[in-house]
């Protein structure tokens, strides 16, 4: 089967866990059962340099598996602030640096060897830092602020629009369910601003997705491909290998 690949970071990595309950890369698995291979190639606590540099050994060449489609989910690790602790490996990218980075990974010669694969950009989501407070401290210093995920979702935007590739903004998607805008000088999710319990209720910690974040994703994501490609929506697809009760197929399929 042609695979419907996820490249990302944890948020991706964690997204057929089924311990908190719904999950995009179940869901997606289940929506395309039979018919794509959606496999999962999230990277925890990887950044968008980290990921150009195992990019070779993550994407299979066309003669193994054919990419129907690739998502590309970076950008949380990278708009963590730098030094942040200093002793240890840096996620932080600068922004400049990111949208560089996404680029190349963009168009890899590894992906492009894919003939028509459809590429996806997901923007970063936005995160609440009170939550990211209780649970992502550094020596009582906040490692992240909801103004710089912001910037690094409209270098997405950006680089989708130079590229002519298609942009899943999950950010704004989430931001507008919780009553915000871009225009915002400050996002929904920064302490300046009061709590807002809905999208409290889509980032579980702060920054990963609970499984009403991953709904969002799931239903953004099936809707862009039933705009962009139709043809594509899971019940447009034929299962790859007969259904059971299919005599004529049965009848012309090669004996044993």
């Amino acid at each position: 089967m042609d695979q419907f690949l996820l490249l990302g970071d944890s948020i991706t990595q964690q997204s057929f866990c089924q311990d908190r309950g719904f999950g995009l890369g179940a869901a997606l698995s289940d929506a395309y059962v039979r018919r794509l291979d959606v496999v999962n190639r999230g990277l925890s606590g990887y950044n968008t340099r980290m990921a150009l540099q195992v990019l070779p050994q993550v994407i299979p060449p066309p003669e193994q598996a054919k990419l129907r489609f690739v998502t590309f989910l970076f950008g949380s690790n990278d708009a963590r602030l730098p030094n942040t602790p200093p002793d240890v490996p840096q996620q932080h990218v600068p922004l400049e640096e990111y949208k560089k980075n996404m680029r190349a990974l963009v168009t890899h010669p590894k992906i492009l060897a894919h003939q028509g694969v459809r590429r996806i950009l997901i923007t970063p989501p936005p995160i609440d830092e009170r939550r990211c407070g209780e649970n992502d401290f550094v020596h009582d210093i906040p490692v992240r602020k909801a103004k710089d995920t912001a910037k690094y979702a409209q270098a997405v935007r950006e680089l989708g629009k130079e590229l002519g590739l298609q942009v899943l903004d999950l950010w704004t998607a989430m931001i507008h369910r919780a009553g915000g805008k871009e225009s915002d000088s400050e996002p929904v999710g920064s302490i300046d601003v009061p709590l807002h319990e809905v999208l409290r209720s889509f980032v579980r910690d702060g920054l990963h997705l609970s499984p009403e974040g991953y709904r969002v994703l799931f239903d953004e994501l099936l809707a862009l491909i039933e705009r962009v490609w139709p043809d594509q929506m899971p019940v447009k697809l034929p299962f790859v290998l007969p259904q059971w009760l299919d005599q004529k197929a049965w009848d012309s399929y090669p004996s044993l």
